[in-house]
């Protein structure tokens, strides 16, 4: 089960590929997906942690 956070109000689904197998997959709820696209999101998820640790840190306040 994963949960995909809204980044907008429009923001509804996302739509991930792993291997050749496609999916969309809904935003804002917890959904069932294959074990492949679970960890595929999760990694997603991450980077975007790591991304937005980084870019707080590094802000230059003008």
């Amino acid at each position: 089960m994963v949960f995909i956070p809204k980044r907008g109000r429009n923001d509804n689904e996302r739509y991930v590929a792993v291997n050749g197998k496609r999916m969309l997959i809904r935003c804002g709820e917890s959904v069932m997906v294959p074990y492949e696209f679970k960890e595929i999101i999760e990694q997603s998820q991450k980077q975007d942690r790591i991304s937005d640790a980084y870019i707080a840190e590094n802000r230059k306040d003008d």
